[in-house]
């Protein structure tokens, strides 16, 4: 053994794009280099073949040290519908290793949690120590009404109010998009008067969640999702600073979900590329440089997920789990892997918790901060993504904002033209995805599950498409 550094590029030239393309050419035979070679992502944005540099003024994202113990939060969602069913899952997850939990709410118990009353939430919760495991709140209905059955409950349970983490979840504009309902005028105003209550009993909740990944789940593209989360920053940032935040506490009240596939790379730029942009606007506004720091939650996205051979989804969570590690997410959820066709049993939810487990522990992705800084690949492909994703957003605010966008269906149009384009590229085999549209099981293996979901909410295939209704109208808020 030596502990003498070897140079292995010693004494080899240096090589320049024109000097590296003479000898891919040279080897494609006089195939066209660009059919063959280059690669794009649904954006138009070049992800390749190679790379010599890396765009100036590029470099680590998200300079703040991992805890080796727990260098993210794992937070696993909740979505049995009965409070004693709930209960049991949460008790369970947190027992098996997951630090944070997120109680999906459905006042339908349909899609989740049927906890309309402050004592079926408190049922749901019962045993959970909510100053070690945060909660946060993903209403699909009745956010503000849920938001305050918690503050509620914190306050019935006389927590320290001082540190008290988790998050309320409101996304008022997000909600209104997918369901085709039209914004109340009363919204505004009562999401104006929970932020001003929790921010005076509770300032470290997460208030608002910017929810960029349902432009993702609808199809949309990476710019677009990076465009809606800021979009939506924006928007809570000045609601809030009306109710008389300061600027930085409003800008440490917002948390981004964005969501993570199993395009590695692409996930891993566009998570880096979501700091860049949404430290930009913090700082638009006036936020000190500690405030500008953005609350990073990725979710394995659902669009991926195969309903007809669930247990590969095991494959696909686990990379995409992985992305979103290495990307910097400060939490991650990992859905269980039967997420598409029904409620997970307690080996789909026990799959999940594991797969982020080992990622931390084995992998030790953890303890690296930013690995792909330095990565001429993922520098210019984070680049790329903040300044398209910065250029929509502009767009946007010329259009008076995110919700006059979606008001008038101009981005449920851009986003809808998007899905229908790569849907196209599916079937004409231009992309394609392992174990769907090539190389099926013929014979999947059944897979058991604590009840089916409606089928209103019944997976399309492999690209399952949110509803993004156009325009608001009818029911109101």
């Amino acid at each position: 053994m030596t502990d003498t550094i070897h140079d292995f590029a010693g004494g080899f030239p240096a090589q320049t794009a024109a000097s590296w393309r003479a000898l891919a050419e040279k080897a494609l035979r006089g195939a066209d280099f660009e059919a063959t070679v280059e690669r794009h992502t649904i954006d138009g944005l070049q992800r390749g073949p190679v790379f010599f540099d890396r765009p100036a003024g590029t470099g680590a994202v998200d300079t703040l040290p991992r805890d080796g113990h727990l260098p993210w939060g794992m937070r696993q969602s909740i979505v049995e519908a009965t409070p004693d069913a709930a209960n049991t899952a949460a008790l369970d997850d947190l027992m098996g290793g997951v630090s944070e939990l997120e109680l999906r709410l459905d006042s339908t118990g349909q899609f989740g949690l049927k906890a309309n009353e402050i004592d079926l939430l408190d049922a749901a919760l019962k045993g959970v120590d909510l100053s070690l495991a945060p909660v946060f709140l993903d209403s699909l209905d009745g956010q503000g009404h849920h938001a305050h059955l918690a503050l509620t409950l914190f306050a019935r349970r006389r927590l320290d109010g001082e540190h008290l983490q988790g998050g309320l979840g409101l996304a008022p504009i997000e909600r209104a998009a997918r369901q085709g309902i039209a914004l109340d005028d009363q919204c505004f105003p009562k999401a104006s008067d929970l932020a001003q209550l929790s921010q005076a009993a509770f300032p470290q909740l997460k208030i608002f969640r910017c929810d960029g990944a349902l432009a993702f789940e609808a199809g949309g593209s990476e710019v677009q999702e990076l465009a809606l989360m800021a979009a939506s920053a924006a928007s809570y940032m000045r609601l809030m600073l009306e109710a008389g935040l300061s600027v930085d506490d409003a800008a440490g009240a917002i948390e981004a979900r964005l969501a993570a596939d199993t395009d590695i790379y692409l996930t891993i730029a566009k998570l880096r590329a979501a700091r860049r942009i949404y430290a930009r606007i913090a700082q638009s506004f006036g936020a000190r440089e500690a405030a500008q720091r953005l609350s990073l939650h990725a979710t394995t996205s659902g669009r991926m997920m195969s309903a007809t051979d669930p247990w590969t989804n095991m494959i696909r969570t686990a990379c995409a789990g992985f992305a979103a590690a290495a990307g910097g997410a400060d939490t991650i959820t990992i859905r269980p892997f039967t997420d598409a066709i029904g409620r997970p049993t307690g080996l789909g939810r026990r799959v999940a918790r594991n797969l982020q487990i080992l990622l931390a522990e084995e992998s030790h992705i953890g303890k690296v901060t930013d690995p792909a800084a330095g990565s001429y690949l993922h520098e210019t492909l984070s680049d790329e993504l903040a300044q398209a994703g910065w250029s929509l957003f502009q767009q946007i605010e010329r259009r008076g904002g995110l919700v006059e966008a979606f008001a008038g269906g101009w981005l449920q149009g851009e986003i809808a033209a998007v899905r229908d384009k790569r849907l196209q590229r599916l079937a004409d085999g231009e992309e394609i995805i392992l174990g769907v549209t090539q190389h099926p099981d013929p014979h999947p293996k059944p897979v058991e599950t604590n009840g089916t979901w409606p089928e209103t909410n019944a997976p399309e295939g492999a690209l399952t498409a949110i509803r993004l209704a156009t325009p608001f109208e009818g029911a109101q808020s």
